[in-house]
């Protein structure tokens, strides 16, 4: 007897519902001949009674079950008819595709070549995110499916609360297995089982499209610039590699805004292009704006092509609009680093929006080029490098006020070379002993200015250096590990010192990274001079629990003072400030360092203290910073701060935030913020209070956000299911 057809193979939504539509049978046997399943792509059928009533009538009945590959069927009762292509199936039945429930309904009747047919009482599961039940589900095509008297959902229901947290009720939706997309009909949005909105026609995309057309969800604000405000952004896929968003905002004190954010993906790289206009109350009558652009492209040879670039219309605009930061920077790279060497050319921009900052002086437009390679050094041994660097500013108007080492000219180009060799090795008794050399050689073109400077310059700085370290090693008992280590480096750079201006140097610091090294100027625009001998010792912990902490004191000693340093800065004077650093870190997620320094009389001169811990519950994070006042460093004031941001989840779904910032200096606090997030598997919800004080206008503002995402539908999947409770 010739065997029948069973399951053609389908994909999706489609592929689920064709597969219960499209079903046939095999021949009377449970198992399939291996032929029939290789031509026709058909499966397994399993049941408890198989038989033919008649030539052309099949019926299966008991635990039916068909298996195609992952898609699984199974149902009650299956009677085939082959003269006239009708299918009866009685359920329930439940198609499974892989470990997913995908369709579940009371019955099936199939016709027209079993392409075509109604299911009565059925629900869909797509992608394990979003539920449709309906009264009955018809596919009129191998593209639309209809399905009648619809209720749509994400949430997961349990016995004990049998209402969602949202769910859309439709008197029809169409499904479009190939623009996968949703068409709801008499939509009624109900959250909480409290209707919301009646929305009569309404588009969505199914759970398996990630990217299309249409809104985004909706966030609200509150503030005192704005008040009660709307933002509803609106996606647009231009195509496959190119989108762009559309951000209206609107706020009841008279704000009218437009943000608007392009998006292209190259084989290369990635563009963003954006902006905002905006007419408000804070400034009536005016326009406001922004625009900026941002990308990353990979270019020949290893290159990397970089740009950020923003620049807005007033210095209050970012913050009035929550857009970024008061001081901007902004730059165009091209850079390639490989494992010993580095090429960079940059052209940078400044711009501070703060109060105190005057642009004309700052060091508006800087251009940078770079290379830096590392070589292993023949004859001599150990490592060799070679760094160029050229470096031109301008601002405009020069500093011409004040102290001749606190003067900058208009504008200043330079040209610095370095070559460098250390070698290290290994000495009698376990000692490692280092030499280095370094050449430094700058050339400095200045604009003439009130400040007196040369118009060029050429220094050399050479540099020699010994270093000796001993690390000593013990194991304890329990398994612990201590390294002590005594480290001694001493350098010798000539004396002479040039009258020249500064802009990249202003705030050398000392700290456990640079403490032995040839040069603690961040910047070429000054250099180390002098004998000087860096000494530290340092105590490192292994634990075998998995925890470790670590313990470095350090100083700096000098032949003589050369004036190199600003007299309050922690390098002054013949001898530096004392260094202390620890840190700590452990297996449950915490890490603790700490960075102080402390004058001869053991005065605190600067401190940094912060503090991470994360675990499944909760995460914290706080630091202290304290650093004395230096003119040089454009700090006329001690400043002080203390900063603490923590999560705690409450339970499975609600977590609370807490933060802020508090200026200990001047005794006020600078920010605060108060957030509490909801999330489950169908619903994320955020709403946050942050008071703030404003760094460009000296006046407060309070921020009241909320923001609602509907998850389940169209790439904005949801976490987990949740598990309901059974009561006991």
């Amino acid at each position: 007897m010739g065997a029948w057809s069973l399951l053609p193979r389908c994909g999706g939504l489609g592929r689920v519902l064709a597969c219960v539509l499209g079903l046939g049978v095999t021949g009377p046997a449970v198992l399939m001949p291996a032929a029939a399943q290789e031509q026709d792509g058909f499966a397994t059928l399993l049941a408890d009674r198989l038989f033919l009533a008649g030539p052309n009538r099949l019926i299966a009945e008991g635990n039916v079950e068909a298996v195609l590959d992952q898609t699984r069927l199974t149902a009650e009762r299956v009677v085939y008819d082959r003269a006239t292509g009708a299918m009866q199936i009685t359920g329930p039945l439940v198609l499974t595709e892989g470990t997913s429930t995908v369709l579940l309904a009371d019955s099936a009747d199939l016709r027209e070549g079993l392409r075509l047919g109604l299911i009565r009482s059925a629900r869909v599961v797509m992608e394990q995110q979003l539920q449709i039940a309906a009264h009955s589900v018809e596919r009129r095509s191998e593209r639309f499916t209809e399905m009648n008297n619809v209720i749509a959902s994400a949430c997961e229901i349990c016995p004990d609360t049998e209402t969602p947290l949202w769910e859309v009720r439709a008197n029809r939706v169409v499904h479009d297995a190939e623009e996968r997309q949703l068409y709801f009909e008499g939509a009624r949005f109900s959250m909480f089982g409290l209707p919301v909105a009646y929305i009569p026609r309404l588009r969505v995309p199914d759970p398996s499209l990630e990217r299309t057309t249409g809104f985004l969800s909706p966030s609200f604000s509150l503030d005192t610039d704005h008040g009660f405000g709307l933002r509803a952004p609106y996606f647009i896929a231009l195509s496959s590699d190119k989108d762009l968003t559309l951000t209206p905002f609107l706020g009841t004190k008279g704000t009218y805004a437009l943000e608007a954010r392009y998006r292209q993906a190259f084989s290369n790289g990635l563009l963003e292009l954006g902006g905002l206009v905006a007419r408000d109350s804070i400034r009536r009558g005016e326009f406001r704006g922004m625009v900026y652009a941002e990308g990353d492209f990979a270019m020949p040879r290893g290159y990397e092509l970089s740009f950020n670039i923003i620049h807005p219309s007033d210095d209050n605009l970012l913050e009035d609009y929550d857009q970024g930061e008061p001081r901007l920077t902004s730059d165009i790279t091209l850079e390639r680093v490989r494992r010993d060497e580095r090429i960079r050319v940059q052209a940078l921009q400044f711009r501070s929006l703060r109060i105190n900052d005057v642009n004309d002086t700052l060091p508006n437009s800087v251009g940078q080029g770079l290379y830096d390679r590392r070589f292993d050094m023949p004859v001599l041994g150990g490592v060799g490098r070679i760094r160029l660097e050229g470096e031109g500013y301008a601002r405009r108007a020069p500093i011409s006020t004040g102290p001749i080492a606190d003067r900058d000219p208009k504008r200043v180009a330079r040209f610095s070379a370095d070559l460098g060799w250390r070698r290290d090795t290994v000495l009698p008794g376990g000692v490692l002993g280092a030499v280095g050399v370094n050449l430094g050689l700058d050339h400095f073109r200045i604009a003439p200015a009130a400040s007196g400077f040369a118009p060029t310059t050429t220094r050399l700085r050479p540099s020699v250096m010994a270093e000796l370290r001993w690390p000593l090693v013990r194991t304890t008992n329990g398994g612990a590990s201590h390294v002590i280590e005594p480290v001694a480096q001493v350098i010798w750079s000539n004396d002479r010192l040039y009258g020249l201006p500064n802009a990249t140097s202003r705030m050398p610091e000392l700290d456990e990274g640079n403490l032995f090294s040839f040069d603690r100027f961040a910047g070429g625009d000054a250099r180390e001079a002098g004998l000087r001998a860096n000494l530290g010792l340092s105590w490192t912990r292994y634990d075998p629990d998995g925890w470790s902490s670590t313990i470095t004191l350090g100083r700096i000693i000098r032949e003589r003072d050369l004036n190199q340093f600003s007299t309050d800065s922690p390098l002054a004077g013949r001898n530096s400030d004392w260094l202390l650093a620890a840190s700590v870190d452990t297996a449950a997620g915490l890490t603790l360092s700490s960075r102080s320094l402390f004058s001869s009389d053991f005065d605190l001169t600067r401190s940094a203290i912060e503090l991470d811990w994360t675990t499944d519950d909760f995460s914290i994070s706080t630091s202290y910073m304290r650093i004395q006042a230096d003119p040089f460093e454009n700090r006329a004031e001690t400043a002080s701060e203390w900063s603490f941001d923590g999560a705690r989840a409450l339970d499975e779904n609600w977590t609370a935030r807490v933060g802020w910032r508090y200026d200990v200096a001047q005794k006020r606090a600078a920010r605060t913020v108060v957030g509490l997030d909801y999330e489950n598997e169908c619903l994320r919800m955020a709403m946050q209070v942050e008071r703030e004080y404003s760094a460009t206008t000296n006046a407060n503002s309070t921020r009241l956000g909320l923001s609602v995402d509907i998850l389940g539908i169209g790439g904005n999947p949801s976490r987990a299911r949740k598990s309901c409770s059974d009561g006991s």
